[in-house]
């Protein structure tokens, strides 16, 4: 499933890389958002009123200082490979999707059936079996702690990409080439190549048609 180290691509990102200590924030109602105390008249006690601290983010004036629960957890990059191609030793994409990898669950671990399905990682564009659409199945490895992951690709963390150099330093593994087309496959199923029955109903498998 993995290159061996001596193979991998250490100076580059690819498609399906697994990261280490990549920063999940968890966005819920605890969410605080760092601000000043309104000045304008009497300040009041003991809860003053109080506006938002505005931060400038590349030139963008409409951003603020947020506190959120954050786990710095193993990732997958989910940018294409091409995308990820320095040009001019720079990263052209704005930020890089990263997908959290998990454990798997005790519902699945031990129910044979569920669990060798997740470990065939599946064709997920066959309708009568597709497996686990949703998560993508990790081997053990030394550098995963020798133990099973999944990868989720409902949890997705973006990371600005001037941190390139700083994630090519989290890198743990590289997927083998077969691997990695599984990879993006499940992905692209998983994210938005599937129609619903009313977009098959409507005869939608070629949107660009004139029909």
């Amino acid at each position: 499933m993995y290159l061996a180290s001596a193979a991998m691509e250490v100076n580059c990102l690819r498609q399906g890389d697994i990261l280490n200590a990549i920063p999940f924030p968890i966005l819920d109602s605890e969410l605080s958002i760092l601000s000043r105390i309104d000045r304008e008249g009497r300040i009041q006690t003991p809860q003053p009123r109080v506006t938002p601290l505005p931060i400038e983010h590349r030139s963008a004036t409409d951003c603020v200082m947020a506190q959120v629960k954050t786990r710095l957890c193993l990732g997958v990059v989910l940018a294409h490979c091409c995308e990820l191609e320095l040009r001019n030793g720079k990263c052209l994409l704005p930020t890089i999707p990263v997908a959290r990898v998990v454990p798997i669950k005790p519902t699945i671990l031990n129910d044979e059936p569920k669990i060798a399905s997740l470990r065939a990682n599946k064709d997920p564009r066959k309708q009568h079996d597709p497996g686990y659409i949703d998560y993508f199945y990790l081997q053990p490895n030394e550098e995963l702690g020798n133990r099973e992951w999944v990868v989720d690709y409902s949890q997705i963390s973006s990371v600005p990409s001037t941190e390139y150099p700083v994630l090519l330093r989290q890198k743990l593994l590289q997927l083998a080439d077969r691997d990695r087309v599984q990879f993006k496959i499940k992905l692209a199923v998983f994210l938005g190549s599937r129609l619903t029955d009313e977009e098959l109903a409507q005869g939608l498998q070629d949107p660009w048609s004139s029909g």
